[in-house]
C-alpha cells in the first residue's frame, strides 16, 4: 500500500517527480504534498480503497506520513 500512495504522490502531485520519499516523511511539513494535493490524494485513496473519509478524520493524525496514510487505510 505504501508504494501505491507514494507512486501517487510522485505522478499526480509533486513538481518532483525525482523526489525520494519515505514513508515516514512529513508530507505537509516536508513541502511534499500542499492542501490541494492533500485532497487530491484523499480522494484517489478514497476510489482504490473503496473507504470514504469523513471530515472528522482528514487530520495530521491520519495523514501526516505515508505510512499514517496507510494505516488509516488498513483499519
Amino acid at each position: 500500500m505504501n508504494e501505491k500512495i507514494i507512486a501517487f504522490i510522485k505522478n499526480e502531485i509533486t513538481t518532483e517527480p525525482l523526489l525520494e520519499i519515505d514513508s515516514e516523511d512529513n508530507l505537509l511539513e516536508n513541502g511534499i504534498v500542499d492542501s490541494m494535493g492533500m485532497m487530491r490524494l484523499i480522494l484517489f485513496l478514497e476510489k482504490q480503497f473503496k473507504k470514504r473519509v469523513p471530515t472528522e478524520d482528514m487530520t495530521l493524525e491520519n495523514f501526516k506520513t505515508v505510512e499514517k496514510i496507510a494505516l488509516y487505510f488498513s483499519a
